[in-house]
């Protein structure tokens, strides 16, 4: 129904518009012909004029004898008492004008138009106005589906992504055409795409939350079942309290993931990213000393930039840790914090002496629950999703390379915060 007022709307405009404009150029061109005002007496005139205005009645009397005369053009030269002296007799005048020679006789030009000489103008048929008013109808129907088809087809593909077919695409039914629907088009595509991979995201988010949680559950219920066959099995509580924290654990890292992806700015401030980098890297030297390896910070000065201080403490901090698990004993994990050129970014970079990444995997690190070949380790492979989602939710980026030690280096870039 909208699609229909829209075309009738377009439509109507388009055809009274042309109307309009027809109607004018013809309603002129018809009143010229009922005043007896053609191109061709027009221009017989005028000549007529300028000859008796310069060279004297004799040359005005010669033009009117031997120019030859359209058979609907009447053009009589009169004296000043109504004596014809050259041209044609014209009984009914549409233009009469007294004018003197060049000697200043005084002499009376008159003229019209007549289908047959002495008749007065007859006016034309309605014909050409029922042909334009058809072809002005023709060329708004054209263009009013020329406008409203493809809206009618973004609609349809709208109502099917609604209904969950995110396959659906409209440009391909557009053609070669270009223009501002194209791109509208290319939008709605694009944001079919995107909700496609979102609705799978979440769909293999579910998934593996549950297949996370499946497992400590299993466990806590084998462990209860032993209790109960006995009793005094007091480890079977040490055990069911570990999968509790597992299972708090991961609760706490899936809600700070759905913090970090909910976009929202309510809670940013001001803060030094280097001052951050410092409190994490002192942290971090502890469990770092345990397995006999050191962090280094490298940086100098401050960087202030607008955000969440939590989302972002955490992002460090689970890539500066995943560094620290993953290098060998006895090396180092190098965070380096500088500005880009101009000053208006801070690069981070992180880089250990592990088994690296391969190059293949470098992107898929950063999607919730991706733990690679270390299935059997403590972590749920939340850290560097929950990296990836602050950092993007603060404008900046987030890429693994492969370091020169052979490790895996992160680097992460942050804009500063505006002045204003």
């Amino acid at each position: 129904m909208m699609r229909r007022r829209l075309f009738w709307k377009l439509f109507l405009a388009f055809w009274l518009a042309n109307t309009l404009t027809f109607l004018v150029g013809a309603g002129a061109f018809m009143l010229n012909d009922l005043r007896g005002d053609t191109p061709a007496l027009r221009s017989l005139l005028a000549t007529e004029l300028q000859l008796l205005q310069r060279y004297g009645e004799q040359a005005g009397r010669q033009l009117l004898e031997v120019l030859p005369q359209p058979p609907d053009v009447q053009v009589g030269l009169y004296d000043s008492q109504g004596r014809l002296l050259a041209g044609r007799a014209v009984s009914v005048a549409r233009f009469e004008q007294a004018l003197s020679d060049r000697d200043g006789r005084p002499l009376v030009l008159r003229a019209s138009v007549a289908t047959t000489i002495g008749e007065p103008p007859r006016p034309r048929g309605m014909g050409p106005l029922f042909t334009g008013t058809l072809m002005s109808a023709l060329f708004a129907l054209l263009c009013s589906l020329y406008l409203t088809r493809p809206l009618a087809w973004l609609r349809e593909a709208m109502g099917q992504v609604a209904q969950g077919r995110f396959e659906v695409r409209v440009k391909p039914r557009l053609g070669k055409r270009r223009d501002e629907i194209v791109e509208l088009a290319e939008d709605c595509d694009r944001m079919a795409g995107q909700l496609k991979a979102l609705v799978q995201a979440q769909q293999n988010l579910l998934h593996d939350i549950s297949h996370e949680l499946r497992s400590p559950l299993t466990r806590m219920h084998a462990a209860i079942g032993l209790m109960r066959q006995q009793p005094d099995r007091l480890d079977m509580l040490e055990r069911v309290e570990r999968e509790s924290r597992r299972m708090d654990d991961l609760i706490e890292q899936l809600l700070t993931l759905a913090r970090a992806q909910s976009r929202q700015g309510d809670d940013f401030a001001s803060l030094d990213v280097v001052e951050l980098l410092a409190q994490i890297v002192e942290d971090a030297r502890f469990e770092a000393g345990m397995k006999q390896c050191q962090v280094c910070l490298q940086a100098q000065g401050t960087f202030i930039t607008h955000g969440h201080e939590e989302l972002l403490y955490r992002a460090f901090e689970n890539i500066i840790r995943n560094a620290v698990r993953y290098t060998a004993a006895g090396t180092e994990v190098l965070v380096e914090a500088a500005l880009a050129p101009g000053g208006q970014w801070l690069q981070v970079s992180v880089s250990d002496h592990g088994p690296g990444v391969e190059p293949a995997r470098l992107q898929r690190i950063f999607e919730p629950f991706d733990r690679g070949t270390d299935n059997d380790g403590d972590g749920f492979g939340l850290g560097l999703a929950i990296a990836q989602r602050a950092v993007a939710l603060h404008g900046g980026s987030i890429t693994a390379l492969a370091a020169a030690s052979g490790g895996l280096r992160v680097r992460i870039e942050l804009p500063q915060a505006n002045p204003g």
